[in-house]
């Protein structure tokens, strides 16, 4: 009976984003080995990502967000817009508390770090799956460092909330470049600028192209 029950269970469509051999081909195995996976599809780049969202849909999307230039925070939002239904769990080793507690802030319920173990990772894929929470060890401290105030990264400036793609852009707009020139310069699609742009004016509280140039210069992310 237990036999039939899995059977006929809804086998998930998996997406690992990862631009690392190593990493990407251990974490396939690992899902592999589960077998109510029904097929496990990979991303190498944001660019590759967007492609596999265009043709397809799944049920769980692995990545890790500080995995550039192939992946970014906001690689996170273009999954939640591309993929609405799809869970979505962290698997990276960032230690930049602010980047990570951005990352939370996005509705992310799923993180653990890549020097967790293999009976973490299983339970981080299978409580995604379940629409469940699951963070590490290391996460939580965080999320309760966090919870208390105890964040020593108080004293990081705007221009730390950024990520070093992000700032690479607010450099090109602030020259002048149009989303097709910065496109060619960074190989990344148009949609990607405009969806990095957005985010980016959203984080600085900013409403216009004047004044993401005004904090470029101010924040000293452009030279003049």
């Amino acid at each position: 009976m237990l036999f039939l029950y899995f059977w006929h269970m809804k086998k998930a469509k998996v997406l690992v984003c990862e631009s690392n051999f190593l990493y990407r081909e251990g974490l396939k195995t690992v899902i592999d080995r589960n077998p109510f996976y029904e097929a496990i599809h990979e991303a190498l780049n944001s660019e590759d990502l967007e492609n596999k969202l265009l043709n397809n849909k799944y049920d769980l999307v692995t990545i890790d967000f500080a995995d550039e230039p192939a992946f970014g925070i906001d690689t996170i939002t273009l999954i939640q817009e591309q993929n609405p239904e799809a869970k979505i769990l962290i698997i990276s080793n960032e230690s930049n508390k602010r980047n990570i507690y951005n990352v939370l802030s996005r509705g992310i319920n799923n993180y653990v770090t890549k020097s967790c173990s293999g009976q973490e990772i299983y339970k981080a894929l299978e409580a995604s799956l379940k629409d469940q929470k699951y963070f590490c060890n290391t996460i939580l401290d965080i999320i309760i460092d966090k919870s208390f105030g105890e964040d020593e990264d108080d004293t990081t400036t705007t221009a730390d909330i950024l990520t070093s793609r992000e700032k690479e852009i607010v450099q090109l707009i602030a020259q002048g470049k149009m989303a097709k020139e910065i496109s060619s310069i960074l190989n990344i699609s148009v949609h990607t600028i405009y969806t990095h742009r957005k985010n980016i004016m959203k984080k600085l509280k900013i409403s216009s192209p004047v004044e993401l140039i005004t904090y470029a210069i101010n924040s000293g992310i452009v030279k003049v």
